[in-house]
């Protein structure tokens, strides 16, 4: 197979649709159970958790540099990924019959050939792929911390301004209600001026009106007085 074509068949172990799913479910219902002494590397993997819409062209993408990864490092010789490939253009769901058949082929390529090789490379391709996610998923975490702490020292600056904001309204809100209270008083005092004010007016027209009275009175008697000097002298 060219280097090219390489992974191209192998694709299909991580790309399985949910029709191929429900097939093999049906042979193996229909199938006798074959003990089967070796690995397989598609079964023995861990359930898939599911996977939202939104996530599923992101799923595809870094499945896609995975596969890219493996086959950029892909072992001389005919090793797991050899293997796995073979398997995949005999079948789409690889019986342990297949399997046999495609480890005897092999070893006639390849004389060593042996179970333990075929799982020795299965784990070098394992760990391959779990340093690599293991680097990306600790630049996620990174990356998820230094948005916290972001979001963090945002957060507090925003809260330590709503506090002054607030601590003004309250400071604000007493002056107006001192400035209310003055403005109440104020009028109140407004309103009490005339009586203030008013007996004060009252005393001195008093006065004012007794002086007058006394002045007619006194120039009332000068005149009579007045007049009967010129009358009788």
């Amino acid at each position: 197979m060219a280097e090219d074509d390489k992974g191209f068949s192998f694709k299909r172990l991580f790309f399985r649709d949910e029709e191929t799913a429900v097939q093999q479910n049906q042979t193996q219902e229909s199938e006798p159970v074959v003990k089967n002494t070796q690995v397989n590397y598609v079964s023995n993997t861990a359930p898939l958790a599911p996977v939202g819409v939104q996530e599923q062209p992101l799923l595809e993408d870094f499945v896609q540099r995975l596969q890219n990864l493996i086959n950029q490092n892909n072992q001389p010789g005919f090793d797991f990924l050899e293997f796995t490939e073979s398997l995949f253009e005999e079948k789409q769901n690889p019986t342990p019959d297949v399997y046999k058949t495609v480890f005897r082929i092999a070893q006639k390529i390849d004389k060593t050939l042996t179970p333990a090789k075929l799982l020795e490379s299965a784990m070098f391709y394992k760990n391959l792929v779990q340093q690599t996610v293991d680097n990306e998923v600790s630049k996620g975490e990174m990356k998820k911390k230094g948005l916290q702490t972001e979001k963090d020292t945002e957060r507090n600056n925003l809260d330590n301004n709503l506090k002054e904001i607030r601590a003004k309204i309250q400071q604000l809100t007493k002056q107006i209600q001192d400035l209310q209270n003055q403005d109440m008083a104020t009028s109140n005092q407004l309103l009490a001026i005339d009586q203030k004010y008013g007996s004060q007016f009252i005393d001195i027209d008093r006065k004012l009106n007794a002086i007058r009275s006394a002045k007619d009175q006194v120039l009332v008697s000068i005149v009579d007085i007045e007049s009967g000097i010129k009358a009788n002298l």
